[in-house]
C-alpha cells in the first residue's frame, strides 16, 4: 500500500484480525517523516496501543492482535512538504481498510 500524505494531513490503515494472528510489517517514509501510532479496536474496545512514535522515517515488526477486531496504523504528516508512506504488510489478516 503506498499513499502520500500533504502538510498536515493524516491518514489511518488499519487490519481485520482474529486474537493471537501475527503480521509481519514494514512502512518507510519518502520526503520527510510521520508521526505514528499503532493500535487496535473492535466494538467494545475504544483504543488498545501497541506503540507511538514522532519524526519517524520507518518502523518495522511484527503486530500480534490482542483481541478479534482491527488493527494497525495512524499516520501523520506534521512537515512542510509532502510524504510518501510505503506500507508492506504479510501474515494472518482477513481485510484492510484506509480511512481519512
Amino acid at each position: 500500500t503506498v499513499f502520500t500524505l500533504k502538510p498536515g494531513e493524516a491518514t489511518e490503515i488499519k487490519l481485520k484480525m482474529v486474537k493471537d494472528a501475527v503480521v509481519t510489517y514494514a512502512w518507510s517514509v519518502d520526503g520527510g517523516v510521520v508521526n505514528y501510532d499503532t493500535h487496535a479496536d473492535n466494538a467494545s474496545i475504544d483504543y488498545h496501543g501497541y506503540g507511538k512514535g514522532k519524526a519517524v522515517n520507518a518502523d518495522k515488526g511484527e503486530l500480534k492482535a490482542a483481541f478479534d477486531g482491527h488493527h494497525g496504523w495512524f499516520w501523520r504528516n506534521r512537515g512542510y512538504n509532502p510524504v510518501t508512506v510505503t506500507l508492506l504488510t504479510t501474515g494472518a489478516y482477513t481485510g484492510i481498510k484506509k480511512a481519512k
